[in-house]
């Protein structure tokens, strides 16, 4: 076989390999992360509260929803969960007062599951400006919350999007 025929045929098997490891079963239900799935949720993030701590600007988005689709992989062993945690990403249009920092950085979202409650981390590792969401594994109502150097500025809940694709 020549050398050529061989690169040729190392670069096809790299790439159906690829494409079989980047091939998880997709589901909506938070449990299924342990289970080698990768999840999708749709939710609404509704903000109910903004002190004045997070600029005036911020204040005319209170009582705002905001429809997103939050993605979740598990990259570390997928059907055995083994530390928790993974990452992903959020599609959506958020105002910038919620997302400054994270639009500014090419920044990986993380999320780890604590108890009944899988944590996302919109900008991991930052202090300023970070938008962390709280999902009960149960598929309950969750909570979302921004922090600044001065402390948490504004809060409010996520609700399941019964709108959304494929329900």
């Amino acid at each position: 076989m020549s050398t050529h025929i061989r690169r040729v045929a190392l670069a096809a098997f790299a790439a159906l390999s690829g494409l079989a490891a980047c091939a998880h079963p997709v589901s909506e239900h938070l449990q299924d992360l342990c289970a080698g799935y990768s999840v999708v949720q749709h939710v609404v993030l509704v903000v109910d509260t903004l002190t004045p701590r997070a600029g005036i600007g911020a204040q005319r988005l209170k009582g705002n929803r905001y429809p997103l689709t939050i993605n979740l992989n598990n990259l570390l062993h997928p059907r055995r969960c083994e530390d928790n945690s993974g990452e992903g990403s959020v599609i959506g249009y958020l105002p910038d007062a919620l997302t400054a920092a994270v639009t500014t950085r090419k920044q990986v979202m993380r999320w780890a599951i604590e108890g009944k409650v899988l944590r996302v981390d919109l900008n991991p590792g930052v202090i300023d400006n970070n938008l962390n969401f709280a999902l009960p594994m149960d598929g309950t109502e969750g909570r979302w919350s921004l922090a600044k150097l001065a402390g948490q500025v504004g809060f409010g809940r996520l609700l399941r999007d019964s709108t959304a694709g494929g329900r």
